[in-house]
């Protein structure tokens, strides 16, 4: 018996260690490949932000999807660089989105807790833009993904007036 577990250990470590990680010349490759065109897109963003936008006030809006909603920018660029984002983050109403916002009768705590993450994250979008100058750059915020995605849709819209 004390055969069979020393030969099945010794089988499972064997499977183990087959499953290692190997560096091949293709990983390898790959791995430069993928650095070369991360410092290509960065080249890009580089210039793209050097080369600056038009100053003047921009507008955008784009639709929240699946929740509903929209979200309305005004961009203002100062000096070839965003300055100031302001935003309206609307419900399906049209109104602002505010400490009522997922509030229903009865009132479920889960989905209102929700409802107010997603407000709390939305509202750090324009200052992570204006820091950035890329809206591409702005990675989710926790609990609000859709929203987030609707922010980068109407930054785009407003800032392909100030191209």
């Amino acid at each position: 018996m004390k055969k069979r577990i020393a030969l099945l250990a010794a089988l499972m470590l064997l499977s183990l260690a087959a499953c290692g990680k190997k560096e091949s010349a293709e990983s390898k490759t790959a791995e430069s490949k993928t650095t070369e065109s991360k410092t290509a897109e960065s080249k890009t963003t580089e210039s793209k932000t050097a080369q600056g936008y038009k100053d003047g006030t921009y507008s955008g809006e784009a639709e929240v999807k699946e929740v509903g909603g929209t979200i309305k920018l005004d961009i203002t660029v100062s000096g070839g660089k965003i300055a100031t984002v302001d935003m309206q983050n609307l419900d399906r109403e049209g109104k602002e989105k505010g400490e009522d916002y997922g509030k229903s009768e009865p009132l479920n705590r889960g989905l209102y807790s929700i409802a107010q993450n997603s407000i709390l994250g939305t509202d750090k979008l324009p200052g992570l833009l204006v820091d950035s100058q890329d809206p591409d750059s702005i990675d989710a915020v926790s609990g609000a993904t859709l929203s987030r995605d609707a922010f980068v849709q109407a930054a785009k819209a407003a800032l392909d007036g100030a191209k």
